[in-house]
């Protein structure tokens, strides 16, 4: 029995002005606490998708539910404060701002007396964010940064943690330790759905696999089948 879904996509086509339709009638789901990665080619509507769910992209068609509630039209603050986080792949953090300062920005949402536990909890969950708190968010590395902004996205404690390519850029040893952490977050009871180049990589933490090309769910099921499926390996995931 499986539960009720926590995201619902249906039908979704969408874009950006004159390439409207880089979403061509998406359909998922995914369940409370489940993880999927989202992995194919570049140009197949992957971050586009993200943005949608987030409210960053209106759709031309189709509906997106959470908790089977219609969420499509919403403005990206209404997303949020009903529990879906987004942390994009640039400009995910405040670089002239302190460490704790991006954490308390990042609790924007919550009572102001709120704030101070969650900062402390995630600076406790995250110790390099404990140790750099006073520093400002510009003198991290990469993957520091990329720690930084997922923690100001689980500042509100969201039931979905939105990922757009959180290891692009990054050393391989970076991206390692950070996908550590995804995992890590997600053994804590958060939905995650991440858009990942590092497609192997990802389905190896994740429980799903969605593989989307042209705009299109090409295949879905579980991440460490689709991972080692000789055909999805060679035509989406370049081996």
């Amino acid at each position: 029995m499986h539960d009720a879904p926590l995201l619902q996509v249906d039908g979704i086509v969408g874009g950006y002005g004159a390439a409207d339709e880089i979403l061509k009638g998406i359909d998922l789901a995914l369940a409370p606490r489940r993880m999927a990665a989202i992995v194919g080619p570049n140009g197949a509507g992957k971050s586009t998708l993200l943005k949608a769910i987030a409210g960053l992209l209106k759709p031309k068609s189709g509906r997106i539910l959470l908790d089977g509630g219609v969420i499509t039209g919403l403005p990206p603050r209404g997303i949020a404060a009903r529990g879906i986080a987004f942390v994009p792949q640039e400009a995910n953090i405040f670089p002239s701002l302190t460490v704790r300062e991006n954490l308390e920005m990042g609790g924007y949402l919550e009572p102001r007396g709120k704030v101070a536990a969650r900062v402390d909890a995630l600076m406790a969950r995250f110790p390099i964010l404990a140790e750099k708190r006073r520093r400002a968010a510009r003198t991290l590395s990469g993957g520091q940064r990329q720690i930084l902004a997922m923690a100001m996205a689980l500042m509100v404690e969201p039931r979905l943690l939105l990922l757009d390519e959180p290891s692009a850029g990054l050393s391989p040893k970076a991206a390692e330790s950070l996908f550590d952490g995804i995992a890590a977050i997600h053994a804590e009871g958060t939905a995650i759905l991440m858009v990942e180049q590092n497609a192997l990589e990802a389905l190896a933490i994740a429980e799903e696999g969605i593989v989307l090309v042209d705009g299109r769910v090409a295949r879905t099921g579980q991440a460490a089948a689709l991972a080692a499926d000789a055909d999805v390996r060679r035509l989406f995931l370049g081996g």
